[in-house]
């Protein structure tokens, strides 16, 4: 016997004698511990050796091509390849008298062995052990081939979490095609699931499963040792893939899409609630940060357990409604493998768009709010009434389109018709001069204060209006002045006339409306804004203006029928308009 343990004693050895392609005879040898026994034998004769199963010769197999390519497996599995070894002698030809020649017959094992040793970290604990796809037939003799497709798979579970070195966990039939093994167990009480493959297992071998460096890297390799000398197979976690969603155990409501090749979804406007993604890996996934969560979406805490398939990581998502006019946005969750370093991933979680939309206008060159603001909140903005336009809006509901005061810099927003004491700075705003960054400006996301040249394209000091002239990118503007129907009401019993100025694009119809909401002075305690009388549109800009000044636009009618823009220096702590422009 070749190998390691050669020194078991060989008892019941079948030997079969094929002379001329033909079954001559069986014998039965019982070597002993001298490991010798006598056989009649006819020269140029081929002698089959097998020991550790009883299997008969089938009648059919009387040919010697029969015999080889007869194979084993069917119910003699038990949770492991049964151990059985064989040999092939061919006689020399010629004359050979009864014990006049000795042959040596090197028997050898017909399965391969595997071995566990996880001493290299005694943080590795491992409970339990899976092969997969190992092959359930083998040929008795004939090596290096495949005897059918047919698989199986062998289970163990060590009696408590092991760290240490034990044989002969599996004995596994010699297979051309790969086999995988599954280890399952913990690392510093953190669930491990290491998957390792065997492209080739060769009978005669011995494998050696060792699991290394587990912290930094979960590497497992097998190493071949005798029976049989050999090479070293390297096996280990694919890190190479990403940590892809799994569709088995994650929760996606309706309506959401999902994209698992490539870890996004897409959620509707109407927000969802309890959604579970869950990813099955080798070990645990850790969340190691999210970027645009604030917008609305919760992100849970990542829980684990221990599936059948491997370490189940998930965590819930909840995502609020988009309100009024709020604008997509895309919440990143970066993912980590706790054990594998340089293992990252993310799952982008893409939140639609509401489907009120803040109503918007393209003139000028520029593309402007269709409304005056009223703060950065979407759900505080103007939008229309169902089954109505801009200028419906500004005709028929003329006190609802009006927006809010501003004063140059700051956020908070005045109601026109009320009175403030002390009205120069309400809440201790502090201003931002030039009024440039979304903390203190009062528009919503993806807007800001115009510039002087973007208001200025659109409303070119000392244009006369009505009028009809060129605006800065080329457009005629045609400028007419309007009344709302009605009367105007106001909470605090304020009156003034609903006037309008719609400017439109003789190029392509398009039409922006700025009402005349008025203007208060500074330090100004009045209620009464002069409704009608003007606007007021502030600039972002107060570059060359004296301190405690910066730059409006104004459309000063004051009760007549014409006017003309005008570009003029306001006191900052003033209250007028602010008309929003896309970024």
């Amino acid at each position: 016997m070749s190998g390691e343990e050669s020194s078991e004693e060989l008892k019941d050895v079948s030997v079969f004698q094929f002379s001329d392609g033909e079954l001559y005879k069986t014998d039965l040898l019982n070597p002993g511990k001298n490991e010798q026994s006598e056989i009649s034998a006819i020269s140029g004769s081929q002698l089959y050796f097998l020991t550790g199963l009883d299997i008969p010769v089938k009648e059919k197999a009387t040919t010697e091509e029969e015999f080889l390519n007869t194979f084993i497996g069917e119910g003699l599995h038990d949770n492991s390849a049964p151990n059985f070894m064989t040999a092939v002698t061919e006689l020399e030809s010629g004359v050979v008298t009864r014990g006049s020649a000795n042959v040596d017959v090197v028997m050898k094992h017909g399965v391969a062995r595997i071995d566990l040793n996880t001493t290299a970290d005694s943080k590795t604990k491992i409970k339990e052990i899976i092969v997969e796809d190992a092959p359930a037939e083998t040929f008795l003799f004939i090596e290096n081939k495949q005897a059918s497709n047919k698989t199986v798979n062998y289970r163990k579970e060590l009696a408590s979490d092991f760290n240490g070195e034990q044989k002969e966990i599996f004995r596994i039939f010699e297979s051309t095609r790969p086999v995988h093994i599954i280890l399952r167990g913990t690392y510093d009480e953190i669930p491990i699931r290491l998957k390792v493959e065997l492209p080739v297992v060769k009978r005669n071998k011995v494998y050696e499963l060792t699991v290394l460096n587990v912290g930094a890297t979960i590497e497992g390799s097998f190493k071949i040792k005798p029976w049989e000398e050999g090479e070293t197979i390297i096996g280990k976690p694919d890190t190479n893939n990403r940590i892809l969603l799994n569709a088995s155990y994650s929760k996606i409501p309706e309506g959401v899409k999902v994209d698992y090749e490539n870890n996004i979804l897409e959620v509707p406007a109407t927000g969802v609630d309890n959604m579970t993604l869950a990813f099955m890996t080798d070990t645990r996934i850790d969340i190691s940060y999210t970027e645009g969560d604030g917008n609305g979406a919760k992100i849970g805490s990542m829980s684990t357990s221990e599936e059948e398939e491997g370490i189940m990581s998930a965590f819930n998502v909840s995502v609020d409604a988009q309100g009024n006019g709020r604008l997509g946005y895309t919440v990143l969750v970066h993912l980590k493998n706790s054990l594998l370093q340089g293992t990252y991933d993310y799952v982008e979680i893409r939140i639609a768009p509401s489907d009120k939309q803040i109503e918007t206008v393209e003139i000028g060159g520029n593309v402007w709010m269709a409304f005056n603001a009223r703060s950065r909140n979407l759900d505080d903005q103007i939008y229309p009434l169902d089954g109505s336009t801009v200028e419906d809006m500004y005709r028929t509901s003329w006190i609802n389109t009006v927006g809010g005061l501003f004063q140059s810099g700051r956020l908070y927003m005045y109601i026109p018709w009320q009175g403030y004491k002390p009205s120069n700075n309400l809440g201790n705003q502090t201003a931002d001069t030039p009024w440039i960054h979304d903390t203190h400006m009062p528009c919503p996301e993806g807007y800001r204060v115009p510039t002087i040249a973007e208001i200025h394209s659109l409303l070119p000091s000392e244009q006369e209006i009505p009028g009809i002239y060129k605006a800065g990118n080329g457009e005629t503007i045609i400028a007419t002045l309007h009344e709302g129907e009605g009367k105007l009401l106001t909470p605090t019993g304020i009156t003034g006339t609903q006037h309008y100025v719609k400017f439109t694009s003789e190029d392509t119809k398009r039409y922006l409306i700025i009402p005349l909401a008025g203007q208060k002075g500074d330090k100004s305690t009045s209620n009464n804004p002069n409704f009608g009388k003007r606007a007021v549109l502030w600039t972002s800009e107060r570059n060359g203006c004296p301190g405690g000044y910066a730059w409006a636009y104004w459309l000063p009618f004051e009760g007549k029928e014409t006017t003309h823009i005008k570009k003029q220096q306001l006191q900052m702590e003033a209250f007028a308009s602010v008309r929003c422009v896309k970024k």
